[in-house]
C-alpha cells in the first residue's frame, strides 16, 4: 500500500524546483551574454566587421574584450555607443565612414590598449577624448 508523503514524493518536488531555478539561471546567463545580430561572438572576442553596418550594434556583451567593427559604415560614435563596456582592450574601428566621435565616447573603456581609426573622415578629434583611457598605447 502506498504511503502518502514519502519521501520520493517530496524529493521530486525539491527536484523539479530545481530543475525550474536551473533553467532560469540559463536564460538570464544567455542573455546577458547574447551576441549583437550578424555579429560573431568567440569567447571575449565580438567581430561585427564587413556587414555593412550603419549603426552601432546593440547588445554588446559586457564581458567583451575585443570589438571588430572595422569595414562598415558607421558615420557617427556616440557617448552612448560603449557605455558599459569596460573591459574592452582591442577597438577596430577603421574603415568606416566615421566623421564624428562624441566627447566620453571612450570614457567607459578604461582597459582600452589599442584603438584603430584609420581610413576614416575624421577631420579632427574632440579635446581630452582619451583622458580616461590611461592604458591606450596604441591609436
Amino acid at each position: 500500500m502506498p504511503v502518502r508523503g514519502s519521501c520520493f514524493g517530496a524529493g521530486m518536488g525539491q527536484l523539479a524546483l530545481w530543475m525550474w531555478v536551473g533553467m532560469l539561471c540559463a536564460l538570464l546567463v544567455g542573455h546577458s551574454s547574447a551576441c549583437p545580430a550578424l555579429c560573431t561572438c568567440s569567447g571575449t572576442t565580438v567581430d561585427c566587421h564587413g556587414l555593412g553596418l550603419k549603426t552601432m550594434p546593440r547588445n554588446i556583451p559586457r564581458t567583451s574584450e575585443r570589438l571588430e567593427l572595422n569595414g562598415n559604415n558607421l558615420t557617427r560614435i556616440t557617448k552612448s555607443d560603449f557605455a558599459g563596456l569596460k573591459y574592452i582592450r582591442v577597438l577596430q574601428l577603421m574603415e568606416n565612414q566615421i566623421t564624428v566621435i562624441e566627447r566620453g565616447a571612450f570614457d567607459d573603456m578604461k582597459e582600452l590598449e589599442r584603438l584603430r581609426l584609420n581610413r576614416n573622415q575624421l577631420q579632427q578629434l574632440p579635446e581630452l577624448l582619451f583622458q580616461k583611457n590611461p592604458a591606450l598605447s596604441r591609436l
